[in-house]
């Protein structure tokens, strides 16, 4: 399959909303529930995907309109799938527990080459102070280094310092970038975050915290989950504890949105690559509102738009309701809505069965979590909450008995 093409609009609420906050410094919190899309959206705002693209379509040049003054922001992915597996230790040796954590942020640091401190040719050319060479070369030595002392298991003392030696890494990449007048900001994407949740030890969060507060503005985070951080962590004893790192996302929380009818028709238009797609197309139509524009349900039902286009109603709320109907009777439909129910939490699937079969004693909190992924919708303040999208709110009349949450797993690297 060809590699998907993206419109410079695409998603352009949420990529305006993640950009325009990072561009001020601010970590970003990213929630979105199963099939809402998030795999796309990462991979718009792959910076190595978007090298050599104009100025004017790449969101990083687009939306971050601080990059003159205070430096490009450089991306680095950082996936719990890659953890390494946990030092050998004592029990409750926390510094062993944290270390995959560390080893694999200095070691996503170490291969993203806008970091490498390099002495700028034009520098050299000019002849520039060579106390500036120095400290290049001496700033070198620091990044190449970092790695290796950090996994030389020889010195178990260098994997107990791993975060001494992330925040050597940062600092010389970004003194690097300083001397020579050209400043970078660093921001660690971290997907699947409730993974790390579940895998690192508290201190390898509050550890984060202090990197974020010895760099200021010039190191961020954003992190991707199913769910709001403070409805993950709950109100317990390690809400107290990681609520220092927490507390850096609560000015920029995002809640990613379905697909717009613009970004739906575009993927239509994708999908549908031997014709060209007409707005006009009735089946199309109800398939993006019965769908809700969740990119799962839509690109699963986009193979049945032919029978949807023989749906006749005068009433295009009925239209979308019988559309919905059918949808939910084609089985790759059927499997697409359990997986979007089975990944929410026990006590989300249990409250949007509630809303369906009307009951009034739900748990307010969840209620707008759900209300937020756009699980639930209103259509004024204080009215009627309905499942959403319709699809799922007809597979839910169809299959009234609520299925098990499934949680989401350690990473295969990290012994239970």
């Amino acid at each position: 399959m060809a590699e998907r093409k993206y419109h410079p609009d695409y998603r352009q609420a949420d990529v305006s909303a993640i950009v325009r906050a990072l561009d001020q410094g601010l970590s970003v919190s990213v929630i979105g529930p199963p099939s809402i899309g998030k795999s796309n959206l990462l991979q718009f705002l792959d910076q190595a995907r978007l090298s050599g693209t104009e100025d004017s379509t790449n969101p990083w040049i687009r939306y971050a309109t601080n990059t003159m003054f205070k430096g490009n922001l450089i991306m680095i992915s950082v996936d719990p799938n890659a953890l390494l597996p946990s030092l050998p230790r004592e029990r409750g040796d926390v510094a062993a527990a944290a270390w995959p954590g560390f080893e694999l942020l200095t070691h996503r640091t170490t291969i993203t080459a806008e970091l490498y401190p390099l002495m700028n040719q034009v520098q050299v050319d000019q002849g520039d102070d060579s106390n500036i060479a120095t400290q290049i070369a001496n700033l070198q030595t620091r990044f190449e280094s970092a790695h290796p002392s950090m996994t030389d298991f020889r010195d178990h003392l260098h994997a107990h310092l791993a975060l001494r030696h992330l925040e050597s890494i940062i600092d010389a990449s970004l003194k690097a970038a300083e001397v020579q007048q050209n400043p970078i900001r660093i921001i660690y994407f971290m997907d699947e975050f409730e993974r790390f949740l579940v895998t690192m030890p508290n201190y390898f969060f509050v550890a984060l915290r202090s990197l974020r507060d010895r760099f200021k503005e010039r190191v961020m985070f954003v992190t991707f989950t199913r769910n709001s951080l403070p409805y993950i962590i709950g109100e317990g004893e390690r809400m107290l504890i990681l609520e220092p790192f927490i507390e850096l996302f609560y000015d920029s929380t995002v809640y990613l949105k379905p697909f717009n009818d613009d970004d739906a028709w575009r993927m239509i238009d994708q999908l549908e690559e031997a014709r060209t797609v007409s707005k006009d197309d009735h089946g199309l139509g109800l398939l993006i509102r019965a769908s809700g524009g969740f990119a799962g349900l839509l690109r699963g039902g986009f193979k049945h738009a032919d029978k949807l286009s023989q749906i006749q109603h005068q009433d295009y709320g009925q239209a979308i309701g019988l559309a919905a109907k059918q949808l939910v009777a084609e089985k790759n439909i059927q499997e697409e809505c359990k997986t979007l129910l089975r990944g929410l939490r026990s006590d989300e699937i249990n409250t949007i069965f509630g809303i369906a079969s009307q009951r009034t004693n739900l748990d307010q909190r969840t209620i707008d979590e759900l209300l937020n992924k756009s699980l639930l919708s209103q259509a004024t303040a204080g009215g009627v909450i309905r499942v959403s999208p319709p699809v799922l709110a007809a597979y839910i009349r169809n299959n009234p008995t609520p299925p098990e949450s499934i949680p989401m797993p350690r990473p295969a690297t990290m012994p239970e």
